[in-house]
């Protein structure tokens, strides 16, 4: 088996930059799952490259107020769709707090940030921006269920964190300013409320993968699989003993056809799949790649799409390629040629090793695998 690990090994890890100074190692074994982290930065133009004020202005007034884009809560409660730009406004200005779900799929930043958080976590990053208006509150007392770090793009915001409900000694209460961090461990109860200015900070899910939602998703894809368990149950089983033992026999036959599907083996490559299938795709360009499919002949110089996350599996002598949530199976003979093309330097078909170079690199292209070396890469970095 073999992992792509070089996109982005000679860049700061994501981690680093959104703790530092507080090592990943120190994190991990203080913090993850466990206790809040505060960082204090002293330096509010921290986030300026990321996200600010002028984006999230820049966003509200050419997002179109469509369903979902733009959530409005005031003291714990929804307060319903806006209207138009105006309405979502006069409501800001009424001390509701306007939240922006999913703003990572708007600015490529804030994209790129999840895509290589998720990446060393392994795990679905998300990021929702809330605007707060002076001496104003979102959300009251309430808990997330996976871990959240807050990154106060700007203003200040007071916190009140709830480390045991049944004590009061344990309720910790700080303001969050611009520049700082603060990292909740899923669970925790929090409240936070604006201080005399306007608050904007960004709010960094990170989902991560269970065992439940591995075990779930190999089961249904075995189930789905397997023509025995799409048959109807006998007519009337529920109504005599003999259906029911009968009933009992069928489901051993079916698990035990099913324990041969689910192997250990089986559900770690799905849930290494999951987590690829986590970070995202990296199609920039490929439109272009697919009309530039017809005159692509032996001699045009191809690569490996920068950024894309892959793995490469040897499987009863095919080789298994997966990325972007999918898997392609290709003959062993072209493993030399794999090899080559997975340098990341461009190349061409004419100089692949073995057979048949042409017609790989062609189904490679078409599933955004490889990629013109002319095609433009379009994107932010952090």
């Amino acid at each position: 088996m073999m992992i792509d690990e070089r996109d982005g090994a000679d860049v700061t890890p994501a981690t680093d930059w959104l703790l530092g100074p507080v090592s990943r190692e120190e994190f991990l074994r203080d913090h993850q799952g466990r206790r809040h982290l505060l960082l204090r930065r002293r330096s509010p133009g921290h986030y300026r490259e990321l996200f600010s004020l002028a984006r999230l202005d820049e966003l509200l007034s050419g997002s179109g107020l469509h369903s979902g884009a733009v959530r409005v809560v005031r003291d714990g409660h929804a307060d319903g769709g806006a209207a138009g730009l105006e309405d979502l406004y006069a409501r800001y200005r009424d001390g509701s707090t306007l939240i922006m779900p999913s703003v990572h799929e708007r600015w490529p930043p804030l994209r790129e940030l999840c895509r290589r958080l998720a990446g060393e976590f392994s795990a679905e990053c998300r990021v929702n921006a809330y605007l707060t208006p002076p001496r104003a509150r979102g959300f009251g007392v309430h808990h997330d269920s996976h871990d959240v770090f807050v990154l106060q793009v700007a203003g200040t915001k007071r916190w009140r964190i709830h480390e045991d409900a049944r004590r009061e000694d344990a309720r910790r209460e700080f303001d969050l300013c611009e520049g700082d961090l603060l990292y909740l461990p899923r669970g925790l109860p929090h409240e936070a409320a604006s201080a005399q200015g306007a608050s904007l900070h960004l709010s960094v899910g990170v989902h991560p993968l269970t065992w439940a939602d591995v075990l779930l998703a190999g089961c249904e894809a075995a189930v789905s699989a397997d023509p025995g368990c799409q048959e109807p149950l006998p007519f009337g089983f529920a109504r005599t003993s003999g259906g029911r033992a009968a009933t009992r026999e069928r489901i051993r036959e079916l698990t035990a056809r099913l324990m041969t599907v689910l192997t250990p083996e089986r559900l770690a490559d799905d849930a290494v799949d999951m987590a690829l299938l986590a970070e995202g795709d990296r199609l920039g360009g490929h439109l272009l790649d697919l009309t530039g499919l017809a005159g692509l002949d032996a001699g045009t110089a191809v690569r490996l799409r920068p950024g894309l996350r892959w793995e490469s599996r040897r499987d009863a002598g095919t080789l298994v390629l997966a990325f972007h949530g999918k898997r392609l199976s290709l003959p062993a003979r072209h493993e030399a040629a794999f090899l080559r093309m997975a340098d990341g330097e461009p190349f061409t078909a004419a100089g692949l090793p073995g057979e048949d170079g042409l017609a790989l690199v062609r189904r490679l292209v078409e599933e955004g695998f490889l990629t013109l070396a002319t095609s433009g890469r379009p994107g932010g970095a952090i």
